[in-house]
């Protein structure tokens, strides 16, 4: 089975039966359930991680009746649940109503791991983040450069203003 239709279409046919002056009716009520994938954290669509660090993410099926009868994980369409070349991955997953999830786990992350990552349960349809790899946070080395050749340049005005005094007389 793959995943229900959000939209769903009823037929009722109703079929009058007379028994002497009485009616017979009978009342069903109907309720959907559309499971629902989610990537934890993903509200923004975009997550954020430093070369060397760990990808950590954890897709929810709620609402599901039935667990799904499997999760797999997509990394730019090319499932990687079972990739053992790239090495690091691992795919924890917990099936059981109402909730199931599976958190996938990237060890040591390189540029080449930035892009979309797909979670895609059997009954419902796939959720999406978007994962950008960065070379970390180089504001601490800028600033400290900053300061640096503000120090020496402080230093070199102590030094020259009194030649540059001594020079005036």
């Amino acid at each position: 089975m793959r995943y229900v239709e959000a939209v769903c279409m009823l037929l009722i046919s109703s079929l009058l039966i007379s028994s002497g002056q009485s009616l017979i009716s009978h009342y069903v009520n109907l309720d959907i359930v559309v499971p629902e994938a989610t990537i934890q954290g993903s509200a923004s669509g975009e997550h954020h991680v430093d070369v060397g660090s760990i990808i950590d993410l954890i897709c929810i099926i709620d609402n599901s009746p039935t667990p799904p009868q499997y999760v797999f994980w997509y990394h730019n369409d090319k499932m990687i649940n079972y990739d053992n070349a790239r090495g690091g991955i691992t795919v924890e997953t917990a099936l059981g109503p109402p909730r199931a999830h599976s958190r996938l786990t990237i060890q040591n992350t390189k540029q080449a791991d930035s892009g979309n990552y797909t979670c895609s349960a059997s009954n419902t349809e796939p959720a999406s983040i978007h994962v950008f790899i960065s070379k970390g946070d180089n504001v601490d080395a800028i600033l400290m450069r900053k300061s640096c050749a503000i120090c020496v340049a402080s230093q070199l005005f102590i030094i020259l203003f009194p030649l540059f005094l001594t020079s005036l007389r």
